[in-house]
């Protein structure tokens, strides 16, 4: 296990501009959530918007990644496994 760790460490992803704005955005997003100052509708809005943001950040992630995903996903399933 300690060797596959030690693959996930040497794996390199690629960040496009896009990818780092919606990061960005969805980070300040969490800020204002986190906040005391929105009403319950507000709220829900922003976290809607920020699943948006998180279903184009997966997307782009797995379309510009896609080895380094499917890496990932296999030592978390076999991680799940273990756990079993």
């Amino acid at each position: 296990m300690e060797e596959k760790l030690k693959d996930l460490k040497d794996l390199n992803f690629y960040f496009t501009d896009n990818m780092k704005q919606t990061l960005f955005d969805m980070m300040a997003i969490q800020k204002l959530l986190e906040s005391d100052d929105l009403n319950y509708k507000q709220q829900k809005e922003l976290e809607k918007e920020k699943n948006r943001l998180l279903d184009i950040f997966r997307t782009e992630l797995q379309e510009n990644n896609p080895v380094e995903v499917s890496i990932v996903r296999a030592f978390l399933q076999m991680k799940e496994d273990g756990e079993k």
